[in-house]
């Protein structure tokens, strides 16, 4: 029997990884999502401070957490935020992209947490 992932998660990669051990890929996913909602909280915080290279390391620190998950996207939108932060002199210069990568990781926590429920569901039914 085969898990239908989201459509924005990265199906082969995850397979890829982790096989069909659904159990160790519910666990990854849920210490993923553990640890991004607290650092969503901060990345939101350093940027409101208008601290950009904390902003940037932060971006920086949770980008691969979106590869462990196959959300591709979201760790292609964090890379081009962290590019942009070299170039930029103040969270001004970003700010358009901050809030589109804000969301895009809101976006993604409620994916992953989603599928966690599916994942948990789907194991007992196996």
């Amino acid at each position: 029997m085969s898990y239908n992932f989201n459509p924005k998660i990265d199906r082969d990669f995850i397979i890829s990884m982790y096989e069909d051990d659904y159990g160790y890929i519910s666990e990854i996913f849920s210490t993923t999502l553990n640890q991004l909602e607290p650092d969503l909280l901060v990345l939101k915080q350093k940027f409101t401070e208008k601290d950009l290279e904390a902003t940037r390391k932060l971006v920086h620190k949770i980008k691969p957490a979106f590869g462990f998950v196959g959300l591709r996207e979201t760790e292609t939108l964090c890379q081009q935020f962290e590019d942009s932060c070299h170039s930029a002199t103040s969270v001004d210069d970003v700010s358009a992209s901050f809030y589109t990568l804000v969301t895009a990781i809101g976006e993604s926590c409620d994916i992953i947490r989603t599928e966690i429920e599916k994942l948990t569901a789907f194991k007992q039914g196996i």
